[in-house]
């Protein structure tokens, strides 16, 4: 009875995940119609505040409800000590902060390169990687919310995963944005809704083939995954574009 019930509660789990992230889906399209089709602009507020990020800019179509922003796999959080472990998640933070504001948590994270972001913010050259609407074709292949330890990240093809399952991303150094994102959260895969608002898992090694931004190559050679760290990673099922 015990291995059944286990395989319940994760099942209930995942649907519950499944469910939050179909909710923000709905905020995220509720957003970009008040908006003319736009997304949030993804950067630092004028005050140096979180105003711009998904969490506070989605926030008045998602209610509010902080439990949406957390998958049910993942809810230790780090000010409670779980920083730097498989199944945690971000905040709560205690003071007005850059990315999030007094209370906020989640352990989702957004794919930055959906985000309006301003011309004038960033290297030239990556302006033209930013998919700044919902209305585009191939949406279903473009994630916009997934199971991360951190509330974005800007992947690219070349990136490598964690070390081990869990690992604090700012120890990696560098911008190893997709090591955010690759998190064992419900039996070798997680969640994600995708910019035309469908959800569905996606394998861990499946991360590296999604459409990040408009010039991700998704045929890159993929990470050795047999020697990145201990090769945690070896033993999940592969996924070819």
């Amino acid at each position: 009875m015990l291995p059944a019930m286990g395989r319940v509660r994760k099942q209930a789990k995942s649907l519950i995940c499944h469910n939050n992230l179909k909710q923000m889906g709905n905020a995220i399209a509720m957003f970009a119609f008040d908006h003319d089709g736009f997304l949030n602009k993804g950067f630092l507020g004028d005050a140096g505040v979180h105003t711009n990020h998904w969490a506070t800019a989605w926030e008045p179509y998602y209610g509010g409800d902080y439990d949406v922003c957390l998958c049910p796999s993942a809810t230790k959080l780090w000010s409670d000590g779980y920083r730097g472990k498989p199944l945690s998640a971000w905040g709560v933070w205690q003071h007005t902060d850059q990315w999030v504001k007094e209370g906020q948590y989640g352990s989702y994270g957004v794919n930055g390169w959906i985000c309006d972001k301003p011309k004038w913010f960033g290297p030239k050259e990556n302006q033209p990687k930013y998919w700044r609407r919902t209305d585009i074709r191939g949406g279903e292949k473009v994630p916009a919310l997934l199971g991360a330890h951190w509330i974005d990240g800007w992947p690219e093809p070349t990136d490598e995963p964690s070390v081990y399952d869990g690992q604090y991303f700012m120890s990696l150094g560098g911008d190893n944005d997709m090591a955010r994102f690759c998190t064992d959260r419900h039996d070798g895969t997680l969640n994600a809704v995708f910019l035309d608002f469908s959800v569905r898992p996606v394998g861990l090694k499946e991360l590296w083939i999604l459409k990040w931004h408009q010039l991700y190559d998704t045929r890159a050679d993929p990470p050795d995954w047999e020697n990145v760290g201990s090769g945690w990673l070896a033993e999940y099922e592969d996924y070819v574009e």
